[in-house]
């Protein structure tokens, strides 16, 4: 007893490798799967007298087997196919302080992978089955079951002894690897506390916490990137598949906000509450699929950001709930909560189905948020005009909404865009809308803005790529004369007092006639009423709305030289005449001759100027 075993004697104990796999129960000595790694050197509990039967307590044994590896060079224990019992805590102490040999690299590892339950550990107890404190060590291949009514069940937790004081033990020095395990009913399957870790291909099901995270409260020494807000960061969740689970990941603690350096990857999560709930910065969400998800939860969405907020990416995931027939819903998909401060988020290629509220949910004001090339499908199923497929609970400033394809509202022409607040500063174009409302609808639009939005009056158009510096607009129903078939730049008011709702000015392009020859509106509305006059101009000239009804220059304003190749005057009566202001000219119709008569205002009067002969053309 008490001695390391090499490759020989292992095949002696648990057989030859890859003949066959034992059964969930007792222990098969003569056919029992070793797993794909070295294993000189190291301890098994059968060394110390396990049974593997899932009857004996092989508590101590697995004790005995963890201790013996001090003196060990590869620090392993493996634990061939069988069902351990375990009574009480094991404990991987944190030794690093004592020098020479300790526990930084162990490793204890089964013969199972992800949902393989060969190599398990039965926790019979409400308690912690594993705590370890060794800063580099590693589980693999083990299965972690427990009752269900062991309602504070931890399966591992890594954490260094931070009651050891600065300068013996580091406790944010934590960096431990968790893969190919099986965890089922506990309470916490993982709980790290420290700056880092691998959990990676593992599958977590039917508990309610997958993944705990936290920073030590004592312990902590070093400087820069060894203590916050850099300390806790370089996580790598991935491939994981997390099933009927109250929360996948979440960060803790009154540190939460620095967790970052976070890839969370390619994770499944099929019934369950959240994919993840806490506080993170400057890191990614990608390729997750989350299926049901927030059941039992009307207020849950499938990621929450408590706290942090910035910097982060969310790129490739499929999230959402069930249709009607197949389960529970979330409220938000991705939900930024009012202590975050969500500023430089990128959401990009995502698919959000099955949402009762807002898919894209900030509950608080936003600053340079990229929204783009999403889908949303089945979402607002509460039918209530408050959410959007993206709103915004306060100002939007360097909000881009770009690309989107937003599946109908159940509120009839409501907005998929919704700010709270202020748009500033913000870019929403392209965006395909189910339906025949506006893209966006917001409490005040403010300067610097570039926004494309769909109204009842919109003609069908296509924004085209910039040709030469120019934005194209081209035409996707038959011109007709006197409509704006061919675009406009139109300056609107929505104010409900002062000048009023309604077109203000801008410019109008439109058909002239019916061969679709072009026509340039120049519009401003008039001073005392909430009317648009224009000011034509076509092949023909510059033409106005009315006779007599627009000038070319002002009193103040004075256009100094006219050139004409033709100037032609219109005759008009002389009761007609204007005031005779000086230097009006004007063609009178001369009352004897009926002739045009040319005369000239001086202020007074109109006064006639004679006319001499006729010109020589030759």
């Amino acid at each position: 007893m008490g001695t390391t075993v090499d490759r020989r004697h292992l095949l002696r104990t648990a057989g030859v490798a890859g003949l066959a796999t034992a059964t969930l129960g007792a222990v098969s000595t003569s056919a029992q799967a070793a797993p794909a790694m070295d294993l000189t050197g190291a301890t098994t509990p059968q060394d110390f007298g396990a049974a593997g039967d899932g009857v004996a307590d092989d508590t101590a044994a697995i004790q005995q087997a963890i201790d013996a590896q001090q003196a060990a060079l590869n620090k392993i224990v493996y634990f061939p196919p069988g069902t351990y019992r375990v009574t009480r805590t094991l404990v991987i102490p944190d030794v690093e302080h004592l020098g020479g040999a300790n526990f930084n690299r162990i490793v204890l590892a089964g013969a199972g992978t992800m949902g393989s339950r060969t190599s398990l550990i039965d926790v019979d107890f409400d308690g912690t089955a594993i705590a370890c404190g060794a800063p580099l060590a590693a589980f693999r291949g083990l299965a972690f079951v427990v009752d269900p009514s062991r309602q504070n069940a931890v399966a591992v937790q890594t954490k260094r002894d931070d009651s050891l004081g600065e300068g013996i033990s580091n406790s944010d020095d934590m960096d431990a690897t968790i893969t190919e395990c099986t965890f089922v009913d506990f309470n916490i399957a993982a709980k790290h506390v420290g700056r880092g870790m691998v959990f990676t291909n593992n599958l977590v099901a039917v508990g309610n916490i997958g993944l705990e995270i936290s920073w030590p409260v004592d312990g902590v020494k070093g400087d820069n990137v060894h203590v916050l807000p850099y300390g806790m960061r370089k996580w790598l969740i991935e491939g994981n598949h997390f099933h009927s689970m109250s929360f996948a990941i979440t960060t803790t603690g009154a540190d939460a906000h620095n967790f970052r350096g976070a890839i969370i990857a390619n994770n499944v999560l099929d019934i369950g509450r959240r994919l993840f709930t806490g506080g993170i910065i400057n890191s990614t969400f990608s390729g997750n699929v989350v299926e049901n998800g927030a059941t039992n939860a009307t207020d849950a969405s499938v990621i929450s950001i408590k706290s942090g907020g910035t910097n982060l990416t969310f790129t490739g995931n499929v999230l959402g709930g069930g249709n009607p027939g197949g389960g529970a819903r979330p409220r938000h998909a991705i939900e930024f909560r009012p202590e975050a401060t969500a500023r430089n988020v990128t959401i990009t290629g995502n698919s959000f189905n099955w949402v009762d509220g807002s898919p894209v949910y900030f509950a608080a004001a936003v600053a340079e948020v990229t929204v783009s090339a999403n889908s949303f499908d089945n979402w607002n199923l509460v039918a209530e005009e408050r959410w959007g497929a993206v709103r915004v609970n306060g100002h939007a400033t360097g909000l881009s909404v770009m690309g989107n394809a937003f599946g109908a509202n159940t509120v009839a022409g409501a907005p998929p865009v919704r700010v709270i607040g202020t748009v500033s500063g913000s870019t929403i174009v392209g965006n395909v809308v189910d339906g025949s409302s506006a893209v966006v609808y917001a409490d005040a639009f403010g300067a610097d803005n570039y926004i494309e939005r769909r109204g009842a009056g919109a003609r069908q158009h296509e924004l085209s790529a910039a040709k030469n510096g120019a934005l194209v607009v081209r035409a996707t129903t038959a011109p007709t004369p006197g409509t704006d078939a061919y675009g406009s730049f139109v300056a609107a008011s929505e104010q409900a007092v002062g000048a009023g709702p309604g077109v203000k000015g801008g410019v109008r392009v439109v058909p002239a006639n019916t061969t679709g020859a072009a026509a340039v509106e120049l519009l401003c509305s008039t001073n005392n009423a909430n009317g648009v006059a224009a000011m034509r101009v076509d092949i023909n000239g510059l033409s106005p709305t009315v006779d007599n009804a627009r000038d070319i220059g002002s009193a103040d304003r004075k256009i100094r030289t006219v050139y004409a190749y033709d100037l032609q005057l219109s005759v008009v009566a002389a009761a007609d005449l204007p005031e005779p202001a000086a230097g009006r000219v004007a063609l009178v119709q001369d009352a004897s001759t009926g002739a045009g008569v040319l005369a000239i205002g001086d202020g007074t009067t109109w006064r006639r100027l004679p006319l001499g002969g006729a010109l020589r053309n030759s």
